[in-house]
């Protein structure tokens, strides 16, 4: 490789490795060596309206693609402003490289937009650098090695121009990512030892499962074994919501609870911790088998058997030893349309948004991505929309941030543009990140998002109500995010009328625009969905 600057070169190494987007908000200093060199190396950078949707962006291109995300931000508030995105990337297991201007050695005089942005993001990462005496290709390679680890999660490089603009002669070739563990064979035979006892074992899948080889692996044991399966939000797709062996979610809730309370053993295929509701476990009685990539800090539950590895590896090897015997066909059968029938819940009167989620399942491709937002609006997708395989459905489980469902959506659009691509979210989470309508905008991605617009933190309302408070802090004046939308060159209707739905879906997918459908939601229903889904 000829000499060139330490900045191309790191970027040259990025694309080898697949990386395609480069999204951030710059300052004036490194950051614009890394768009120049972005542009003469293919990589698009994309300029996003907020640091934190840069960070969301990066992170679910990453989800999508196998590859590492990729952010940039300036010092100082640019930073600050990512940590939110990056505490995604922690908490949801996303490998990012978050690349942040830093200062020279000769600028300690400074004390302008100084903050120590290593010791702000140091809990949440899992390797940093700043470049001081190393070879910085080597320092990346560390840096993407550790994102990708067995426990995937942000990275930091912090980048000042004495050191990124030297010349650099070395080579941009990737190493290979680093392969997880083999799992422990005394634990396996463990395993196989309570697996072959039990006549009624359940699955759960968990965030882990969602890789291709993991995802492959369990449909195969599924397949081979007739082991009836949950998923975590995280997971949802990675058995088939649309076959019989697919139930359906996991929400630490009551819906589920009949289903899992009857099996004789719980078999937990990738499930992480950070996706359990804030409160114990219900099944410690039910004896359970653990299959993770990696060891947890915080433990939710206390496994009979915990195998440590490659949960590929681990399930294929316990196929031959399951005996599901004692579910029959129409058991789980019905036990599938409770769990579905749970978020059905009718108002009486307006849109309910169960009936804008079936709106939209009957009007959208079977193969549309979907992307949605927390709050209350998120069961009745959650729970009615059948997803057919692993990241059909994106959502911040982990951290569980609001503002997430839009740019999600415009990052998954620029990943897969021919496919359709639409984001749920509450008025309150749009709220948080509206200007990335430009950003859809600018660069050509054409999501269609759906407002279940109620002027309210419904969620939190429901919370406010059961503890017996006065309703305060937690309505919005009304807003028109349909005119919103159509300032930005947005495709956008306003819907009140749940007749006039399908054909506002019909219009969004003809315009050849991002669109918005501001739907005005009767909430009264969410109440009833809560206690129905989650107790």
């Amino acid at each position: 490789m000829s000499a060139h600057s330490v900045t191309e070169a790191m970027v040259a190494r990025l694309a080898k490795a697949g990386v395609t987007h480069f999204f951030g908000v710059p300052g004036g200093e490194c950051n614009l060596d890394f768009i120049a060199a972005c542009d003469r190396l293919g990589i698009t950078f994309v300029l996003t309206r907020t640091e934190t949707s840069a960070a969301i962006m990066a992170c679910v291109m990453s989800e999508l693609t196998g590859t590492p995300g990729a952010a940039m931000t300036t010092r100082g508030p640019g930073l600050a402003a990512a940590t939110n995105g990056v505490a995604y990337a922690d908490l949801d297991r996303v490998p990012l490289l978050l690349v942040a201007d830093g200062y020279d050695d000769d600028q300690g005089y400074i004390s302008h937009q100084r903050i120590d942005q290593t010791a702000i993001l140091a809990p949440m990462l899992r390797a940093s650098s700043d470049l001081r005496g190393a070879d910085p290709l080597e320092e990346l390679e560390r840096l993407l090695e550790a994102a990708q680890a067995a426990c995937p999660g942000p990275a930091y490089l912090e980048v000042a121009g004495s050191y990124i603009r030297q010349t650099y002669a070395g080579d941009a070739a990737p190493r290979a990512r680093p392969a997880l563990a083999q799992p422990d064979s005394g634990a396996l035979e463990q395993a196989k030892d309570l697996l072959g006892k039990a006549k009624r074992p359940l699955l759960l899948a968990g965030l882990q499962a969602r890789s291709a080889e993991a995802s492959e692996a369990l449909r195969t044991f599924v397949n081979e074994t007739g082991c009836p399966a949950l998923a975590t939000y995280k997971a949802k797709g990675t058995v088939s919501e649309h076959e019989p062996l697919g139930l359906g979610m996991y929400a630490g809730g009551v819906a589920e609870e009949p289903l899992m309370a009857s099996a004789d053993l719980i078999l937990l295929y990738g499930f992480d911790p950070v996706e359990g509701p804030p409160q114990p476990w219900r099944y410690s009685d039910i004896p359970s088998i653990e299959l993770t990539n990696h060891a947890f800090g915080h433990k939710l539950i206390d496994p009979a058997v915990s195998v440590e590895g490659d949960i590929s590896a681990s399930i294929a090897a316990l196929s031959g030893n399951a005996d599901t015997s004692g579910w029959s066909a129409d058991e789980l059968a019905e036990r599938k349309d409770a769990l579905w029938s749970a978020a059905l819940v009718p108002s009486s009167g307006g849109i309910s948004p169960a009936e804008l989620v079936e709106a939209a399942k009957a009007a959208l491709p079977a193969d549309t991505r979907i992307t949605i937002d927390a709050g209350a609006h998120m069961l009745p997708v959650l729970h009615l929309w059948r997803c057919a395989e692993a990241n059909q459905s994106l959502i911040s489980r982990g951290l569980s941030t609001m503002g997430f469902a839009l740019p999600a959506a415009v990052a998954a659009a620029l990943a897969e543009p021919e496919r359709t691509t639409v984001a749920f979210t509450g008025d309150g989470g749009l709220m948080m990140c509206l200007g990335e309508l430009g950003t859809a905008i600018q660069y050509g991605a054409k999501p269609i998002v759906v407002v279940f617009n109620d002027s309210s933190l419904t969620l939190i309302g429901a919370k406010q109500k059961r503890r017996q408070l006065a309703a305060a802090g937690v309505d919005f004046s009304g807003t028109n995010f349909a005119e919103i939308a159509a300032g930005f060159g947005w495709h956008s209707t306003s819907v009140s009328d749940a007749a006039a739905l399908p054909g506002a879906f019909a219009d969004a997918l003809a315009s050849g625009k991002p669109a918005l459908i501001d739907v005005s939601v009767n909430p009264e229903s969410y109440e009833a969905q809560i206690l129905a889904i989650r107790g």
